[in-house]
């Protein structure tokens, strides 16, 4: 029997179709590219479960004829390439054929259409690849209609590696909002379990489209005009230094409009955003260029997410010059939003006060601003509230100087002991014990603290320290089941987006749980009623946390960003009273020589080396 053999159509079918379509988003993303090549003006997305259940589509296009329908569903039947020759030309988003065989593969789905000027329309059901005979059909306008219900049905392991509704809605909402940046002065609607989450109409302008669809200030963006060079066309819609988001979800790149992914393209955008945003935060950017098509490779990938572009440093270069002339020329001035909630002192200067445990721990105000057009009794804490995230049973320690078997003041036995006590050698002092007597003898930059010890310089970055002290302190509290939180008088306001408020209700327990209890108000806002005392809450931190998702183990990762977020930055300045008092908490946690992200605490120069340096040996 010979051991090659030719693949069942069937499983051909089905390995084509997971090329194309991973999950639920993959659906929307042909389906939408589909109305939008066949000109529709009006596109409705209608989901249900994240897309799991159900993914309808309604288009106002030039619709399909019975004589199209009935090649509908075949592998590699398209419109839009006839020879080799117009590979080398393509400017639609389809042209492989493979878009809907694929959809039709792995899901039970319904086709109805009516073609520009036909008297009636048409209806073809597919189920797992199976056609069943075209029918007429009841349409009243021209267009098409299609519903995908169980996607993945015939492929359980497929099925399986699906996330929850939320995220799977989060993943067809990034794919929806390229689209609708792409064409402002087309109609698109979204709706998610019978709700109405985007309801866009024609907008002016690219930047009044882009305002109304990522709830953004147009103040806040600078239109970059169409200007050519060459056979090179290029514009872009650009946020200014006041638009900064924890995560880069909101870039986009556009090719012959058409939504790709450009790693190249993204990091000279990003480092241009260098000049006038530091890092850790990421900017808005949309970018939109028109390149001649036999310079650009789109049949890399199945599923045409990325593309290939010919002499793409010149391209990054002429993006450099004029991104960067349009930023500076025209864009705003670093703003303070009313909404941010402001804290005064910072982490740690200039003022510390001890805690009734006898931490330090510094001063927070109980005020900040209302978001603009949210009555304030809307937003009011109860006055019996208690002053933790989730209480609960503490254990006692054991008194000072007791060891497990009870007694007080046991001294290690011989087998206990260390070689050098026993031989009588002095064990030299930690590290700990060295830098617990250290001098301080100034800082540099207001960013490394100087200590000095019996021939020792102990360089300490505060930014790294209060990291690692912050962070220790916030998990020991959510360990012990008891966060520490400090209630807000007046909720600190957040507008959200759509997508963002998607985000937020998967995120709100794992919140709830970290000590920052939330509530939606209206519906575009999010009001912070508290947040973990350790922690300030402001806008960037509370994004950043709402993007992390609620899975365990990403959790912890969430706190060192948080921790990190929220300690002392290189450039606050501390006295010396400030800069031994973070010294003293920094000594008593379990691990201070890392932050929470591997990097060092402190450094060591001896005497030695620095004799070395001037040539004293």
């Amino acid at each position: 029997m010979a051991n090659v053999q030719v693949l069942p159509s069937e499983v051909i079918a089905r390995i084509a179709a997971g090329e194309v379509v991973d999950r639920p988003s993959s659906v929307v993303k042909e389906l939408m590219e589909n109305s939008l090549d066949a000109g529709a003006t009006r596109v409705e997305v209608n989901l249900s479960a994240g897309g799991k259940t159900l993914i309808e589509i309604r288009d106002d296009g030039n619709g399909i004829g019975r004589e199209d329908m009935n090649v509908l569903f075949t592998r590699h039947a398209t419109s839009k390439v006839r020879t080799s020759d117009d590979l080398d030309h393509i400017l639609s988003f389809g042209f492989r054929g493979e878009a809907l065989y694929s959809v039709g593969s792995v899901s039970e789905l319904t086709l109805r259409s009516r073609a520009l000027g036909a008297a009636e329309g048409f209806e073809l059901k597919v189920k797992g690849g199976v056609k069943a005979p075209v029918q007429p059909a009841a349409l009243a306008t021209q267009g098409t209609h299609i519903r995908v219900e169980e996607v993945f049905f015939n492929t359980p392991a497929r099925k399986k590696f699906l996330k929850s509704d939320a995220s799977e809605f989060d993943q067809a909402a990034g794919v929806f909002l390229p689209y609708v940046l792409l064409h402002h002065d087309r109609h698109f609607i979204l709706t998610h379990n019978g709700r109405k989450v985007y309801d866009l109409a024609p907008a002016p302008s690219p930047a009044e489209r882009a305002a109304r669809a990522l709830a953004l200030d147009v103040k806040h963006i600078v239109l970059l005009d169409e200007f050519r060079v060459q056979d090179l066309a290029v514009r872009a819609v650009l946020g200014d230094i006041n638009i900064q988001r924890p995560r880069r979800d909101l870039q986009f790149v556009f090719v012959n409009s058409r939504p790709v992914l450009s790693k190249g393209l993204l990091f000279h955008m990003n480092d241009i955003y260098r000049l006038i945003m530091p890092e850790g935060v990421n900017p808005f950017f949309a970018l939109f260029l028109t390149i001649p098509p036999v310079d650009v490779d789109v049949n890399i990938h199945p599923a045409k997410r990325e593309v290939r572009i010919r002499d793409e440093a010149r391209l990054g270069g002429l993006l450099r010059r004029s991104v960067e002339a349009a930023l500076m020329t025209r864009g705003g001035a670093r703003g303070v939003p009313s909404e941010v909630f402001k804290f005064e002192p910072s982490p740690i200067a200039p003022e510390i006060v001890p805690s009734a445990s006898g931490d330090h721990v510094r001063a927070l105000p109980e005020s900040s601003v209302l978001f603009e057009g949210i009555p304030a009794d809307r937003l009011r804490f109860s006055p019996e509230q208690k002053n933790s995230a989730f209480p609960a049973a503490t254990t006692n320690p054991p008194p000072s100087g007791e060891g497990q078997g009870g007694g007080k003041n046991k001294s290690p036995s011989f087998w206990e002991k260390s070689f050098d006590e026993v031989v009588g050698v002095p064990t030299p002092p930690s590290v700990n014990e060295r830098l617990g007597r250290a001098r301080y003898v100034g800082s540099f930059l207001n960013k490394y603290q100087f200590f000095e010890e019996a021939g020792s310089l102990f360089v300490i970055d505060q930014h790294a320290a209060q990291e690692r002290v912050m962070f220790e302190r916030f998990t020991a509290q959510m360990k012990a089941g008891k966060v520490e939180v400090q209630r807000l008088l007046v909720p600190l306001a957040i507008r959200l987006s759509p997508r963002d408020m998607a985000l937020w209700n998967d995120a709100k327990d794992m919140l709830a749980e970290m000590g920052f209890e939330t509530d939606q108000v209206g519906t575009e806002a999010v009001g912070v009623q508290s947040h973990p005392r350790v922690i300030p809450c402001t806008e960037a931190v509370f994004r950043s946390l709402i993007g992390e998702g609620a899975s365990g183990p990403s959790r912890y990762d969430a706190l060192a960003r948080r921790a990190c977020r929220a300690s002392v930055m290189s450039g606050d300045s501390m006295t010396a009273v400030q800069a031994e008092g973070q010294l003293k908490m920094l000594l008593a946690c379990a691990d201070p020589f890392t932050c929470p992200h591997g990097r060092p605490v402190f450094i060591e120069i001896r005497e030695s080396f620095l004799d070395k340096q001037f040539f004293r040996t």
